[in-house]
C-alpha cells in the first residue's frame, strides 16, 4: 500500500487524527467509519468520510448531480447542527475536502460507547418488553424533536438507534442523506420501511413511527415482521396487513399495533407514540440495565462536544461552513510516539491542512514563550489556573429516579437541587427536567436542579351539575379528566341534563379540589321522565278510565262509540293496549262498547241435521251439543246458553247454539 494513500494517522481539517477504521473496508479508501482523536481537544470522536458521489442519487429527480448532492447536505447538515435533543446521538462538525483527487464529506459524531441495537441483536441479546418500552420512548422524544422542525428521518432501524454510555437510546444516522426511494440495494432499509414508502411515498413523520414499532417488535422477538430476502417481497408483505403481534410482547401490543398500522392517517403520532408507551408502563415490570455492547458497569459520563465557529470562508466551496476552532497550543509529535522516541510517519497533505496545523503549531510555541514570561512575572497568573474549577457536561437525567441520579454525578462534585413537580409523561419519582438541561457544562461547586415527578399534573374541579352531557364531558375532557355516565328517570329534569357528580376515587371531592389528571368523574344525568306503563281500560266505566289515565300524566282520548264483546256502555277498546309504554304526556284513547253485534236466526225448524247445520254456520253461529235421532229425525228445538231461541230471533253474532232432535 502507497504510504500517501493510508488515512490512518491522516489529520482531517488540520484538526481530527483518524486513528482506526470501524467495519469493512480498505484503508486507503475514502470512504466509512473512523474513530479520531481532535488534537485541539485531546477528545476521541468519531468521523464519516462519505465521497460526494455517493451522494447522487440516480433514482430521484431532486438531485442527479454531484452539485445537487452537495447543497442538499449542506442544508441537512446545517439542519441537523441547529437541532439539539438528548435523544439524538450528537454531531459535532462537519465540512468537505479532497481526498487523494475524490471530494468527502465528513462529518464529526460523537463516541457512543454503548453501540448500536443492531450489534446487540447480532449477539442474540433481546429486550424485555419493559426495556424496549424505555428505548422506544427515548426514541419517541427524539422523532418528536426533528419532527417539529420538519425533518424526517426516513431510514429508522436498529442500526440507527445507538446507546450512550448511561445505556440510553440516542437517535443516529442523522448525518447521512436517506434516498427518496428504495432500491433492490436496500435490503436492509426495506426490511423496516412502511409500506407507503414501498410504494412511491416520500417518508413522512408516521413512516419514522412505523419503522420504530418494527424495530422495536424484532428487539423484543427477535424476529422482523413482514421479514424477506427480496425487497419486493419485503414491502409487498405489509401492503394493508396490520402487524401480527404475539405474547412475547405483553403490554406493548396494542400500542405497536396502532404504531404500525397499513394506513399512515391511522398511526401515532411520535408524541401519541411514547404517550401510549407512557400509559402501559404500569402494566410491565421495571426494566433492567439493558445489556448494551461495549459499556462497563460503570457508567462514565460522556465527554463534552468540542467548540465549534462559523468561517464563512469566501474560498470555501460549500458557502458558510461550521469548522472546528483549531488549538494555538499542538506538540510536533504524536505524544505516544514521543514516549517512545519515534517520529510520526509522514503523511501526504494533499489539502494543505497539515501545513496549516503545523503553522498554527509555530505561532502556539510564541504564545507558550509569552504565557511563561508571564508567569515569571505574575505567579497569581499561574494560580488562577491551578485553582480553576473543572466543569463537566451534564449527563441526560430525564426518566431516571433521584437516586440513580445522585449516583450518577457524585464524582462531579455539585451540588443537588431537588424540586417537586409534576408530568403527565413521565414516571412518579422520575425526573422531568433538569437545569442546566442535557448537554450544557456545570462547574464543579455549582447546583444542578432537578424537578422529581410526583405524579401526573392536576386540575382543579369545577360543578359541572345542571350542564348537558355534551358540554359536562367536553369540558371534563379538556381538564385532563375521564367521563364516566349513567342515565336515571327524573320527573323535572329534561333528558340529557347532568343531575350531579363525583369523583370516583374521592367520593368527597368538591368544587375547587385538585385532582390528578386521568381521575375518573362520574356523572349522573337525567333521562327523563320514566315511562308509563298502560293499564287494562276494557270493562271499566268511562270516567274511571279517564281518572286512571289522567292520574298517570298521560292525556286521554275518547273515540266513536262501537260494537264489543264488552257490556254496552262500558270501555270497549283501548290504544295502545294494555302493558305497552308510552312516555310522560302521551296519549291513550279509548271507546265505549254498543254491546255485541245482533243477527238474525235462519229459518231451520223442523229441518234434518244437514240442513239445520250448513244454514247456521253460514250465518256465523256455531254448532254447540246435539242431542236425539239426528241421523233419522227432524230438528226440534234450538238453545242458545240454555235458553231456548227460535228462527228469526236477534242474538249475538257468532253465538254457539245447542240442537235439539225429535226421537229422544
Amino acid at each position: 500500500m502507497e504510504t500517501q494513500r493510508d488515512l490512518i494517522g491522516y489529520v482531517l481539517a488540520g484538526r481530527y487524527r483518524l486513528t482506526s477504521r470501524l467495519g469493512l473496508g480498505t484503508s486507503d479508501e475514502p470512504r466509512g467509519m473512523f474513530d479520531a482523536l481532535d488534537i485541539r481537544t485531546n477528545v476521541t470522536v468519531r468521523i464519516r468520510l462519505t465521497p460526494l458521489n455517493d451522494l447522487v442519487d440516480p433514482r430521484s429527480t431532486n438531485r442527479r448531480t454531484s452539485g445537487d448532492a452537495r447543497r442538499a447536505i449542506q442544508q441537512h447538515l446545517q439542519l441537523a447542527l441547529s437541532t439539539r435533543h438528548p435523544a439524538l446521538a450528537p454531531i459535532f462538525d462537519w465540512g468537505d475536502t479532497d481526498l487523494f483527487g475524490a471530494r468527502c464529506i465528513y462529518t464529526v459524531l460523537g463516541q457512543l460507547p454503548g453501540g448500536s441495537l443492531r450489534e446487540m441483536l447480532d449477539r442474540g441479546r433481546r429486550l424485555a418488553p419493559s426495556q424496549a418500552l424505555v428505548v422506544g420512548l427515548d426514541i419517541c422524544r427524539a422523532l418528536q424533536a426533528i419532527h417539529a422542525v420538519g425533518w424526517v428521518h426516513g431510514d429508522l432501524r436498529p442500526a440507527t438507534i445507538v446507546f450512550d454510555a448511561n445505556r440510553r437510546a440516542r437517535l443516529g444516522g442523522l448525518d447521512t442523506l436517506t434516498h427518496e426511494n428504495i432500491g433492490e440495494a436496500d435490503i436492509e432499509r426495506a426490511r423496516y420501511a412502511a409500506p407507503e414508502v414501498g410504494q412511491g411515498t416520500p417518508p413522512s413523520p408516521g413512516s419514522d413511527v412505523y419503522s420504530l414499532a418494527l424495530s422495536l417488535v424484532e428487539a423484543v422477538t427477535g424476529e422482523v415482521p413482514f421479514n424477506a430476502d427480496s425487497v419486493t417481497v419485503a414491502l409487498s408483505n405489509r401492503v394493508d396487513k396490520l402487524l401480527p403481534v404475539n405474547a412475547d410482547i405483553g403490554a406493548l401490543a396494542s400500542v405497536m399495533e396502532r404504531a404500525a398500522r397499513p394506513d399512515v392517517d391511522s398511526r401515532f403520532s411520535a408524541r401519541e407514540f411514547g404517550e401510549a408507551l407512557v400509559a402501559v408502563a404500569k402494566r410491565v415490570p421495571r426494566p433492567t440495565p439493558i445489556d448494551v455492547v461495549g459499556v462497563d458497569e460503570l457508567l462514565i459520563p460522556m465527554p463534552p462536544p468540542p467548540s465549534v465557529i462559523d468561517h464563512g470562508d469566501a474560498g470555501d466551496p460549500t458557502g458558510e461552513i461550521l469548522r472546528p476552532i483549531h488549538s494555538a497550543i499542538e506538540r510536533d509529535r504524536d505524544p505516544a510516539s514521543a514516549e517512545q522516541g519515534v517520529r510520526p510517519t509522514q503523511v501526504d497533505d494533499p489539502t494543505g491542512e497539515i501545513a496549516a496545523a503545523r503553522s498554527s503549531r509555530l505561532r502556539g510555541r510564541k504564545i507558550v514563550a509569552i504565557v511563561a514570561a508571564l508567569a515569571v512575572v505574575g505567579g497569581a497568573v499561574g494560580g488562577y489556573f491551578l485553582l480553576k474549577k473543572e466543569s463537566f457536561q451534564v449527563p441526560v437525567l430525564v426518566g431516571l429516579t433521584q437516586g440513580e441520579t445522585e449516583n450518577l454525578i457524585l464524582n462531579f462534585d455539585w451540588t443537588l437541587d431537588v424540586r417537586d413537580g409534576r408530568s403527565d409523561v413521565v414516571e412518579t419519582g422520575q425526573i422531568i427536567s433538569t437545569d442546566p438541561s442535557d448537554g450544557r457544562m456545570l462547574q464543579e461547586g455549582k447546583t444542578l436542579t432537578i424537578v422529581v415527578s410526583q405524579g401526573r399534573t392536576l386540575s382543579t374541579l369545577e360543578d359541572f351539575s345542571g350542564k348537558t352531557i355534551e358540554e359536562a364531558t367536553r369540558r371534563i375532557e379538556e381538564l385532563g379528566l375521564v367521563v364516566v355516565s349513567a342515565k336515571i328517570n327524573h320527573e323535572n329534569t329534561p333528558a340529557g341534563t347532568v343531575l350531579k357528580w363525583a369523583v370516583a376515587e374521592q367520593p368527597a371531592a368538591s368544587v375547587g379540589d385538585q385532582v390528578v389528571r386521568g381521575t375518573t368523574i362520574t356523572l349522573t344525568v337525567s333521562d327523563g321522565p320514566a315511562p308509563r306503563i298502560v293499564p287494562s281500560l276494557v270493562g271499566l266505566d268511562p270516567a274511571t278510565a279517564e281518572a286512571e289515565i289522567l292520574k298517570l300524566g298521560l292525556t286521554v282520548t275518547k273515540l266513536a262509540d262501537d260494537i264489543g264483546e264488552a257490556e254496552a256502555g262500558k270501555v270497549g277498546g283501548q290504544v295502545p293496549a294494555a302493558g305497552e309504554t308510552v312516555p310522560r304526556g302521551g296519549s291513550v284513547s279509548y271507546w265505549v262498547s254498543k254491546g255485541k253485534e245482533l243477527t238474525t236466526i235462519p229459518y231451520v225448524q223442523m229441518q234434518y241435521r244437514a240442513t239445520v247445520e250448513k244454514r247456521l254456520t253460514e250465518a256465523g253461529f256455531v254448532i254447540g251439543e246435539v242431542t236425539g235421532k239426528a241421523a233419522t229425525h227432524r230438528l226440534k228445538k234450538l238453545f242458545i246458553g240454555g235458553v231456548e231461541v227460535k228462527s228469526g230471533d236477534e242474538v249475538s253474532m257468532g253465538a254457539t247454539i245447542d240442537l235439539e232432535f225429535y226421537g229422544a
